[in-house]
């Protein structure tokens, strides 16, 4: 058997432990120190994502001395304590700031923010004369159908729709034939809901 065959050459040895670690790892980064860096630690403040690589023994002493807040004065320190606490976003007081940010996280000027979807629902379109501008619910716009009205009805359409419906539909009015009395109680039943949620 001819041990210099092109099908030896291709055959892989396992490769022992010694030599797999190093392999992996690299060097321990502990000056003088040739064992293999097997253990991460952070570089420090502003580096971070950077990590040294030390052995278990150098990663130890290390961690002892390590401090991240080495050479900041203590009313820094207490300043990054506090707005780590809400992840360093901008913060304020319930009431306070309130006014629109802009995409820079800027306070935009008055009349500025723009919301071309309409997505907020305070649209020229969506705006009801005599009401809020806040969208129309789905239950407010059944009661609204129910009157014979869409979601563009102000309160003092709704009022005087409502009032021709009940002088209409009311028995008296039909010489006291109660044909209509479902559909009085259902007129009566959508306006009390749209008054219950302050619609009209």
């Amino acid at each position: 058997m001819k041990l210099d065959s092109k099908y030896f050459d291709k055959i892989r040895v396992k490769p022992g432990e010694e030599r797999t670690v190093r392999d992996k790892h690299p060097n321990c980064e502990w000056p003088g120190c040739t064992r293999p860096g097997r253990h991460k630690a952070p570089k420090g403040r502003n580096q971070e994502g950077q990590f040294h690589a030390f052995c278990l023994e150098h990663v130890q002493q290390y961690n002892k001395t390590y401090n991240y807040f080495d050479g900041m004065k203590d009313d820094a320190v207490r300043d990054y304590q506090k707005e780590a606490q809400t992840g360093h976003r901008p913060t304020w007081k319930l009431g306070q700031n309130s006014s629109t940010m802009n995409s820079a996280g800027r306070r935009a000027k008055p009349g500025s923010f723009r919301d071309p979807f309409n997505l907020l629902g305070e649209g020229e379109e969506s705006k009801r004369a005599g009401t809020s501008a806040r969208p129309v619910r789905n239950a407010e716009l059944k009661a609204l159908h129910t009157l014979g009205l869409d979601e563009k009805a102000t309160k003092e359409k709704v009022r005087a729709q409502y009032k021709t419906l009940v002088k209409r539909l009311h028995p008296d009015a039909n010489n006291g034939s109660r044909a209509n009395e479902d559909t009085l109680k259902a007129v009566i039943q959508a306006y009390d809901y749209l008054r219950s949620t302050g619609f009209c």
